[in-house]
């Protein structure tokens, strides 16, 4: 951590980069290292860049007004570059044309991280949110109650509100220190995972009434077109928290939700709830993340994915 502090200070432009649709672990991290970065150091250049927008249910975070979109950088001549929560440089989709040589740090949670970056902070533990409270103090830089809330939705985006298995007295050791601060968790709770939008709530009743079991597998599993999508009113970021319920069936043990965009590729996710790896098949596609959470997209179509999906249980 070290030779982060010491590259940073180097550093007078800086772009923090998070993964393509991005969820409350990466906008936490990314967000709190951004604010505590200009608290510090005001004269810096620092930018949080994102291929898409902020979620609407992650926007009411202090500071995500902040975080800047492709279209705003001008001059994208920076000394370093730090990715966040992102398992592959190409997780960041179009960003990473800011980048190119640009000097790397990697910062990440994911098992699968080939450890891409010039240095790298990467930890199997709950999230990366819970890295980057470690390395703000690290850093010597003071977190704020802004920068706390970022930090503690990340954590309970990553961990599911503390009900995974990725859990650890350490994780609640961070989560108590941020509320000591002054962190609101039933607030958080609620404008995260209690706010949803009309169509957020008809794709999940289409996915619920058209969710298929196959029972020797105890996969379950769902479907959704792009047209399918169209057809709700909804966009990419309805489709969260999908895959989560379909493994609530008593008898699942696996779930896979299937998502195809506007290109025709099918964008995977995967959940597990005891010792299925889903990290070891969405690698068969070229994905990755956790044991028991992952993710991968594909050109095949959702058939064929399926059959090897089944096959490899």
């Amino acid at each position: 951590m070290i030779e982060i502090k010491e590259k940073i200070e180097q550093s007078n432009s800086i772009i923090i980069a998070g993964h393509v649709n991005p969820d409350g672990d990466t906008i936490g991290a990314g967000l709190s290292l951004l604010l505590g970065l200009e608290n510090k150091y005001p004269n810096k250049r620092i930018d949080f860049v994102l291929q898409d927008p902020v979620p609407k249910n992650i926007s009411f975070l202090k500071g995500t007004e902040k975080i800047k979109k492709i279209e705003d950088i001008n001059n994208p001549n920076y000394d370093l570059a730090i990715f966040v929560d992102s398992a592959t440089i190409e997780r960041v989709g179009k960003v990473e044309s800011l980048i190119g040589d640009t000097f790397k740090i990697n910062i990440d949670h994911h098992i699968s991280n080939p450890k891409y970056g010039d240095i790298n902070l990467v930890k199997d533990i709950s999230s990366t949110s819970e890295i980057m409270f470690s390395l703000l103090k690290e850093l010597d830089l003071v977190v704020t109650l802004e920068m706390g809330e970022a930090i503690y939705l990340g954590l309970v985006n990553d961990t599911g509100n503390f009900a995974h298995s990725n859990v650890t007295d350490k994780t609640f050791l961070v989560a108590s220190e941020l509320m000591r601060l002054g962190v609101n968790n039933n607030k958080i709770v609620n404008d995260f995972f209690k706010t949803k939008s009309f169509q957020r709530m008809k794709v999940l009743g289409k996915a619920l009434s058209e969710m298929k079991f196959i029972q020797d597998k105890k996969l379950m599993y769902f479907n959704l077109s792009y047209e399918g999508l169209k057809s709700l009113g909804a966009i990419k970021d309805d489709t969260e928290g999908v895959v989560e319920e379909l493994l609530n069936y008593g008898d699942s043990e696996v779930s896979l939700f299937l998502r195809e965009d506007e290109t025709g590729k099918i964008k995977g996710s995967m959940r597990s709830k005891h010792d299925i790896d889903v990290n070891k098949i969405a690698g068969i596609f070229g994905g990755g993340g956790h044991i028991k959470a992952a993710g991968f997209t594909s050109e095949l179509s959702s058939e064929e994915i399926i059959k090897k999906v089944v096959e490899n249980l």
